[in-house]
Order: C-alpha cells, then structure tokens, then sequence
C-alpha cells in the first residue's frame, strides 16, 4: 500500500477491508478532493494505485466524475470506455476489466470516492453496490470524525495536500518526458531529493517550473 499525506483521513485498514467484504476479488481505492483539488490516498494494492495515479496528470477519472456530480460512476467493460482515455488505458494494462466509483460527502468542499475494480467483467449487482455505498459513507464518516477532531481544515493540511499535489504533477511530467512508468517516475523524485538532500515536494516544484519555462522558451522561438 502507498498512502498519500491524504490517508490520515482514511484508515488504511479501512480500504482493504472494503475489497475483502465486498468481494474478494476486488482491489480498492480511496481519493479525496478538498476545494476542487483531487489526490489519490489510499489504496489495497500497488495495481489499483498505478490506476488513480495515471488519471492525475490528466484529472479525468471515474472517481473524478462521481465527486463532481455526486453519482456513482460505472464502468462496465475497461475496455470499450473511451471517457477517461489515460485512466482506462492503464487500468486495461493492470489486467482490470470493470471499475466503479462511488463518491460521498464528508465535510463542505471535502469530498472522497471509493473506487473498485473488478477483473471480471461487469460484476456490480444491486447488492454489491449497495453494500459498496454503505462502505464509502463508513469511511465519509471516518473521515468527517478525524476533520472534526482536527478543526475545520487547519493550514497544515491544506499544505500538506497541495504538496502531494505537486508531486502526482511532477510524476506525470517526469512520466511524459521521460517516457516511464509512475513508480519509475516516483523513484527519480526520491532519488533527486536524497542526492539534493531538499524535500521531494521542492524537487516537484523545480521539476514543474523548468517545464513550464521550457514551454515558454519554446513559444518565443516559434
């Protein structure tokens, strides 16, 4: 499991339970959105994570979806969905073959999805995703008690999220420049940041503003 600076809010042992109750056969995710901003926190295995985590770079997702709209999302065949091309792409890739995205609320302008994925095609009966609903307003629920205990949205975490913000950036960007996978991109960070001896969340910052002056350089020559 590969937890965020997000998965304070949800227990851990939350997500993986929520695959094994609801069917063994499931991998899950948890993401949280805070001010409009997503970032995946924890997952059940390092497949599913690769999933949330290739959607960031893009910010399209079934969990992004369920979120905005306040509506499960379902995905019935990877395979054949065309909404969320970056997302579907590796989750067919990871072996899934069908995913849902069940969003609750948990405090005004924090909200979180639940993801499953299935490697069976279409598996989402009526009981499965009403217990699959059940379980996303458990962890809302777990989440709304350890905001309440916390304050309302102390600044700490706020920065906290913005920094995992800025790392999932700078992987996408490592991921696209450097034609790598996410863990390889996530190793680059940690490697630059150790030799450096800075935090990764600074490495991400310098790694997004020489991208961005790149780009700029290059509208200048055109």
């Amino acid at each position: 499991m590969r937890p965020t600076s997000t998965s304070w809010w949800v227990p851990e042992d939350f997500v993986v339970r929520a695959a094994a109750v609801l069917r063994a056969v499931l991998d899950a995710t948890v993401t949280v959105r805070q001010d409009g901003v997503s970032v995946p926190a924890v997952s059940s295995t390092p497949a599913a994570a690769r999933c949330d985590r290739a959607a960031v770079r893009s910010r399209s997702a079934p969990w992004a979806d369920a979120m905005e709209h306040h509506r499960v999302q379902l995905v019935a065949q990877v395979g054949q969905e065309s909404r969320w091309p970056e997302w579907s792409g590796q989750t067919a890739q990871e072996g899934f073959a069908s995913a849902v995205a069940v969003p609750a609320s948990v405090a005004p302008g924090v909200d979180l999805a639940l993801t499953l994925y299935s490697r069976s095609a279409d598996p989402w009966d009526a009981g499965l995703l009403v217990a699959a609903d059940g379980y996303a307003q458990l962890l809302a629920s777990s989440a709304r008690g350890r905001l309440t205990a916390a304050g309302p949205a102390p600044a700490p975490r706020r920065d906290e999220l913005a920094d995992a913000v800025t790392i999932e950036r700078a992987v996408g960007a490592i991921m696209h420049t450097n034609g790598c996978s996410a863990d390889e991109a996530h190793h680059i960070l940690a490697s630059a940041s150790s030799n450096r001896n800075v935090p990764r969340r600074e490495v991400a910052r310098q790694v997004l503003q020489a991208l961005l002056e790149a780009e700029a350089h290059q509208a200048r020559t055109r």
